[in-house]
């Protein structure tokens, strides 16, 4: 299991971050305290390092020369967890995370430094009533598996071979309907070793701002549900952590000599 160590003098922060990440699969070690950041440095393996910047405008030099050492000794990724564009000084390279956070950028974050083969977006778990329109003829179906770049759709229906389909389903609880174009990925057929599933993979061409900031805000919102639905998620997920305004993520890589 991948080991996620989170520093940072902020407790409702570290405790929502812990809840996220241990959601995603991953060990999650959280602590307020430069003593025990510097005796994590020294005894553990780590695969991926998200600091607060005030540990680094607040800690001593003997902390940074820590940091320092044992991250290009080991090669652990280092996100900076920042709340305004200052970025501080290190002898090392690092990428910033914004705070409040965005969802869509910590699983990228998360995907780019811990997995072999890194997914490309945050994929949610569902079941939506839908239709699957080819040309003129329109088939009900299910959504499966929705992201903000494309979904999972479930139908009964035999399709012609055709790459191209609109999808339209609603954003239950926002009183929204999305209707989006886009393009065939893959096909399921049906059979045993699926459980006859049948189904069509489609990745969503171009959308307007406002259809994919809907979008993200459903995914998140469905989410952060999710994630509070589990006994930890009830006692360490506060939602005054994740940005309201979701957005496409951007990664920053710095490097201050």
């Amino acid at each position: 299991m991948k080991r996620i160590l989170i520093c940072d003098k902020r407790e409702k922060l570290l405790s929502t971050l812990e809840v996220i990440l241990k959601h995603w699969g991953y060990r999650a070690l959280a602590t307020s305290r430069p003593d025990e950041l510097s005796a994590f440095l020294r005894e553990s393996s780590l695969d991926l390092l998200l600091l607060g910047s005030t540990f680094l405008a607040d800690g001593s030099q003997a902390l940074r020369d820590t940091l320092a050492c044992r991250l290009t000794d080991t090669g652990c990724p280092l996100i900076v967890l920042q709340e305004d564009s200052t970025c501080p000084e290190l002898e090392l390279p690092y990428e910033t995370l914004s705070v409040p956070l965005n969802i869509f950028a910590l699983f990228e974050f998360t995907q780019k430094h811990l997995e072999k083969i890194p997914r490309r977006n945050l994929r949610l778990e569902t079941k939506l009533p839908g239709m699957l329109c080819q040309g003129e003829t329109s088939h009900l179906a299910e959504v499966l598996s929705l992201s903000a770049h494309g979904l999972f759709i479930k139908t009964a229906s035999r399709l012609e071979k055709e790459d191209r389909f609109k999808v339209t389903f609603p954003l239950i609880g926002m009183k929204k309907e999305l209707e989006i174009d886009g393009r065939e990925l893959y096909r399921v057929q049906p059979g045993p070793e699926n459980n006859y599933l049948q189904g069509i993979g489609i990745e969503f061409n171009e959308m307007g701002e406002e259809a994919l900031r809907d979008l993200e805000a459903f995914i998140q919102s469905r989410f952060l549900g999710e994630v509070s639905e589990s006994p930890r998620g009830h006692q360490g997920l506060d939602q005054g952590q994740i940005h309201g305004e979701v957005s496409k993520a951007s990664l920053r890589l710095v490097w201050e000599k």
